[in-house]
């Protein structure tokens, strides 16, 4: 069964909406300031510790050293970190061994990262590259791309990228991520949405 991150929550309201969907993780952007999402290390931590057992929390940063990142790891104990386009493959493994979290490295599935991060993450996330950025664009990419990635990395991947409850169905089918990532797509006038999350969460449970 393909499993579902609901991420960019800031407050307990959104995290109480996200568990009530049925999210199998929840995912706080970090010190990220570029992201209309972020929070601090403190609030993430305060959120994550209201987490119940069998839900992951993802802290999702973009640290500009390795000494950062594990700083990030210590202050908001997310049982996951999700780092974006700031530490290489080598940088990525070497944080493997510096924290207890398990590390999703994010890429543009069109890139040579995606391959580069097998053997060094502990799972690849496929998102969108837009102006330079990764991520937070709310637009898909070629599923095709990851489609192919996801069938030969021998790794678990996960996809991002303007998912919405239209049409993360078909990308599922199309792509058979391990997981799905959804922020923005679960919104409302920037807000989330308990019943797009909801419905976001019921069209995922219902693929094959």
């Amino acid at each position: 069964m393909t499993r579902v991150k609901i991420c960019g929550l800031t407050d307990r309201r959104d995290l109480e909406y996200a568990l009530a969907a049925g999210a199998d993780a929840v995912g706080f952007v970090v010190e990220i300031e570029r992201s209309c999402h972020c929070i601090t290390a403190k609030k993430a931590r305060a959120l994550i510790e209201c987490i119940p057992v069998f839900v992951n929390s993802v802290a999702v940063i973009s640290p500009p050293d390795l000494d950062d990142a594990v700083r990030l790891s210590r202050e908001t104990n997310a049982d996951l970190l999700q780092v974006h386009s700031t530490l290489g493959p080598d940088e990525v493994c070497a944080l493997r061994r510096m924290v207890p979290q398990k590390i999703i490295a994010a890429a543009a599935p069109g890139s040579k990262d995606a391959r580069l991060f097998e053997g060094a993450a502990d799972a690849v996330l496929l998102d969108t590259l837009k102006d330079g950025m990764l991520g937070g664009s709310g637009e898909t990419h070629n599923w095709d791309l990851s489609a192919a990635l996801a069938k030969s990395l021998q790794l678990p991947v996960i996809l991002a990228g303007g998912l919405n409850p239209s049409n993360v169905k078909e990308a599922i089918l199309r792509v058979r991520p391990y997981a799905v990532d959804v922020s923005s797509g679960v919104e409302t006038d920037g807000m989330k949405d308990p019943s797009k999350m909801k419905a976001f969460v019921d069209q995922v449970r219902s693929c094959p």
